[in-house]
């Protein structure tokens, strides 16, 4: 009977030094709210004695509304008998602190009694209230952007003057460069320095520091520091030291071990994006890399037997325009013109060489631009007789003139709402240059046997191949309406400024003509390539689809074969050995055609189909340059 008693009073010491050293607060509740028994921990966390709490009922220490009706909350613990909750308790001090409490029923000797275990919460609301502000402050940031602002809310959360990110510069650790340094609000230069002697370097070991006071005894080398609170910044994935962060001040801080617990939540935040950023260096690293590699596979495949299948897929520019086709680089500047022009209603004015895609730069300007719903209307000015003209853009009633048997919506009605494209500007005669400008001006224009004025919204964009400003100097264009024209002028550059890109439209053109020709290319040799993208192509992108055309009526086995299909580079030269002027080479370029064409300018087998050029447009070159038929 002594041996058992004595193995019970162990017991008994065993289980009250166990509950008196737990880190969680014990009550014992009767059913009534009176407090019967609590453990050491409670009283800490209250401010309470343990005599105080034994007299003292549950709702004077928990007085919150979940306990307030403490008959509802028994009845519920007695039913679910075990119950979890968060709460706040109130201190002998008047103030209330978050806990966590895991009530349990329990009947002893016929009692009803709830054992409650009391978990001090605060430093969890205070990561979590802390992670939901950081995460605010810093949305959307990265990089340099998303240190300054951590470094500024460490420097606002603990009431300090400084506070520094950094990260390792070397692989051993004694060295750092900062990513962030504040003072007062105010960013600092960032710098690299050596940590030897300095708080950092116990940070860098992997221990924390908090000196609230007296940091100079401890490292002298910190001149006119008292205070200092720092950590080290871990990777997330592997868990090494990859930095630290600390806040210090010229006079003494808080004394509160909560300053480190806080700073631990910005570390890893820093951490996670000092591995991101990381991540992005080695991926850019990665990719310039590969591009090298790309680069040196490209050489070898250059390399390889002539007849290597050189036939690549389409490449299309980001920019959403359907029908333009290209990588080069002077390019690129028209498509950026295009993207800044296209959602204003801006005139434009598109200049170039015959050929080179004016119009399909205009329907792209169109085509991701607010009137893109409306129609886009074109006006060739060259292609119409000069007698017609006006009743095209314009109208006219019915019997404005001779053979006008009914009334006629001109262009500009057609496109109101919507855009005019105006091709071969250049070549609109004199007196209706007057009324297009009063349509620039005003909106305003008549139909042909209509004195009533009529109002129209539309966008003009126009085009030419002629040099306008020599036209001017000529009388033969009027300058008001050039200027009105030129609000925004775009030059689309020839071929031969843009050879990278002849390849890709050669597939373009081929893959274009697969079905109306019934043959498909699956190859092009090498040699075909390197004539096709040497010559200068001076009918421009028209010519070249035009000669690709012939080339894949001529190809046999889906490979398109070296012929005398393909346009040489000439040199042409005058008789001194001198460069002729561009209008001498032009016209002799021409006169070649034609001789080869038995002078048939019109036609499927006719000069302008192989240069690449309207009929009507080639006829106003050969007038310009005086070129006629050879008796």
């Amino acid at each position: 009977m002594a041996a058992f008693q004595d193995l019970h009073f162990k017991e008994l010491k065993l289980s009250s030094f166990t509950l008196d050293n737990l880190q969680e607060a014990v009550l014992w509740i009767a059913s009534d709210g009176t407090i019967l028994e609590v453990n050491e921990k409670t009283c800490e966390l209250s401010g309470y004695t343990r005599d105080e709490l034994t007299q003292m009922n549950i709702l004077q220490l928990n007085p919150t509304e979940f306990v307030a009706d403490f008959p509802a909350y028994w009845q519920k613990l007695k039913e679910a008998k075990h119950l979890i909750f968060e709460s706040k308790h109130k201190h002998k001090s008047g103030y209330t602190y978050d806990v966590e409490i895991r009530g349990n029923y329990i009947e002893y000797n016929g009692a009803e009694i709830s054992c409650s275990v009391v978990t001090d919460i605060r430093k969890r609301k205070l990561e979590q209230e802390l992670l939901r502000t950081i995460s605010e402050r810093t949305a959307g940031l990265t990089g340099q952007d998303y240190f300054h602002e951590l470094t500024r809310f460490v420097t606002s959360t603990l009431g300090v003057r400084y506070a520094i990110v950094t990260e390792c510069s070397d692989i051993t650790n004694t060295r750092v460069r900062t990513l962030s340094y504040v003072d007062n609000q105010q960013l600092l230069e960032n710098i690299e320095y050596d940590i030897a002697g300095l708080p950092c370097e116990v940070l860098m070991r992997g221990k924390d520091l908090f000196c609230p006071v007296d940091l100079e005894k401890l490292f002298p080398a910190e001149k006119g520091i008292e205070s200092y609170v720092g950590v080290p910044i871990y990777s997330p994935s592997s868990k090494s030291i990859i930095g630290h962060i600390a806040a210090f001040d010229r006079v003494p801080m808080r004394d509160d071990q909560n300053q480190t617990d806080i700073l631990r939540i910005f570390a890893a935040r820093a951490g996670a994006e000092i591995e991101r950023l990381d991540a992005l260096k080695k991926l850019q690293l990665a990719n310039e890399q590969l591009l090298v590699q790309i680069h040196e596979i490209e050489d070898l495949k250059n390399q390889l037997q002539a007849e290597n299948i050189y036939l690549q897929e389409e490449i299309r520019l980001n920019h959403n325009f359907e029908d333009i086709i290209s990588i080069s680089k002077k390019f690129q500047k028209v498509l950026r013109q295009i993207e800044q022009v296209a959602e204003t209603d801006a005139t434009v004015l598109i200049t170039g060489e015959s050929g080179t895609g004016k119009e399909l730069i205009a329907r792209a300007i169109h085509n991701i631009s607010n009137r893109r719903r409306k129609p886009l209307v074109k006006v060739n000015c060259a292609a119409l007789p000069a007698t017609l003209i006006e009743s095209e853009l314009f109208g006219h009633e019915r019997g404005a003139f001779t053979g006008a048997m009914e009334r006629k919506i001109g262009r500009f009605e057609l496109a109101d709402g919507g855009t005019i494209f105006l091709d071969e500007i250049g070549e609109l005669p004199l007196e209706l240059q007057a009324k297009l400008l009063r349509i620039l001006q005003e909106g305003e224009f008549e139909r042909l046997g209509n004195p009533k004025t009529m109002k129209v919204n539309v966008r003009v964009l126009a085009a030419t191949n002629r040099n306008l400003e020599s036209a001017i100097e000529k009388s033969e264009f009027r300058p008001d309406l050039f200027y009105r024209l030129n609000v925004f002028p775009i030059f689309c550059p020839p071929l031969r400024d843009r050879k990278e890109d002849i390849p890709f439209l050669i597939r373009h053109f081929c893959v274009k003509h697969e079905s109306k020709i019934g043959k498909k290319v699956s190859a092009i040799p090498s040699k075909v390539m390197d004539a096709l993208t040497t010559y200068d192509w001076p009918g421009n992108i028209r010519e070249l689809e035009n000669i690709i055309e012939r080339a894949m009526i001529l190809s046999r086995n889906g490979s398109i074969e070296y012929g005398d299909w393909i346009p040489m580079a000439k040199e042409i030269k005058s008789a001194k050995n001198k460069l002729l002027r561009l209008d001498d080479v032009e016209r002799q370029h021409i006169l070649e055609v034609l001789k080869q064409t038995n002078w048939k300018v019109s036609g499927d087998k006719g000069a302008a189909k192989i240069l690449g050029l309207n009929a009507t447009t080639l006829e106003a070159r050969m007038k310009k340059l005086g070129i006629k038929r050879e008796q």
